[in-house]
């Protein structure tokens, strides 16, 4: 469904969104392929074949119920036009059900990830967490889940984030998990995995998964050291309050705040007063979870609230 911008905020999101979103390619799935397939992200899975007796495959029937396959556009966005859904398929002859998995890849020219190294992390790009809005849909005691591995340049794993999905959820949720590093190294590649299967849950058909707007770290939206000379919030990931500290450049007084979801609607206006090293406490308790801009006096930063 498609979101409405608020003018006011427009021309931030256009470029603050864009530049959050630049290290996953097509991580808000809007780049659709002539033959209806999402650009850099799909299946390598593959179906079994039965062998007659005449040495001819034969494909096994599998249905995907009333879905074109395992990965493929959904309208269902949370923000744009287009997000990401999986769905499980059901192997009639076997009576074996096989969960949906996509995976990111480098080459817009390929419709399948095929040998996959991921996508290049650029030179001092911050590759942190993984974070995405997601429904869930499960038809028995599904348990999908979310993966981000780092790699060096021999391909050695040095970090990952992972994260569970198994409660239904009819509405758009934000999810997030940190990079926890395992081994010493310099990152030049990612892959990031989506499966509604997690190792040693059990599929059930029928089931479907909606993703929408991945992204790796939140540095790019405006939490630069020229905004934090204008005012600094912390914690960046919270649950019930934020604080809301001057920057140094900034000068002591009345500081209108707006807070705005990624959507550009306003969800929260007040004002604070901001004098020295001292914060002030803003509750945020009742806001849904998801990614929110603070803003005052033209300059912008981000926070999470889960």
């Amino acid at each position: 469904m498609k979101k409405n911008y608020f003018l006011n905020m427009a021309a931030f999101l256009t470029v603050a969104y864009g530049s959050m979103q630049a290290q996953v390619v097509n991580g808000n799935f809007e780049t659709i392929k002539d033959n209806g397939m999402i650009s850099n992200w799909n299946t390598n899975r593959l179906l079994p074949v039965a062998i007659e007796v005449e040495g001819e495959p034969v494909e096994n029937p599998i249905s995907f119920g009333c879905w074109p396959g395992f990965v493929f556009p959904s309208s269902d966005a949370y923000c744009g036009q287009n997000a990401m859904q999986l769905t499980n398929a059901w192997d009639m002859q076997q009576n074996i059900v096989y969960p949906g998995t996509s995976l990111i890849f480098n080459d817009a020219e390929q419709d399948f990830p095929g040998w996959n190294q991921g996508v290049p992390i650029n030179s001092g790009d911050s590759v942190t967490m993984l974070g995405f809005f997601y429904k869930f849909f499960p038809m028995g005691n599904d348990v999908a889940e979310a993966r981000l591995i780092l790699l060096d340049a021999d391909g050695q794993e040095l970090g990952r984030a992972t994260a569970d999905i198994s409660e239904m959820t009819p509405e758009f949720e934000y999810l997030y998990s940190p990079v926890q590093i395992t081994a010493p190294g310099t990152p030049v590649s990612m892959q990031i995995l989506f499966s509604m299967a997690k190792e040693g849950s059990t599929p059930a058909f029928g089931s479907t998964l909606i993703v929408d707007d991945v992204i790796v770290n939140f540095t790019a939206l405006a939490d630069d050291q020229f905004q934090q000379t204008q005012f600094s919030v912390f914690p960046t990931v919270a649950s019930h309050e934020i604080n809301i500290m001057k920057g140094t450049a900034a000068s002591s007084g009345a500081y209108d705040f707006t807070i705005s979801n990624i959507e550009g609607k306003i969800v929260n206006n007040q004002t604070v007063q901001l004098s020295g090293n001292n914060p002030v406490t803003v509750d945020v308790s009742q806001l849904s979870k998801g990614v929110y801009i603070i803003s005052s006096k033209g300059f912008s930063t981000k926070f999470v609230k889960q």
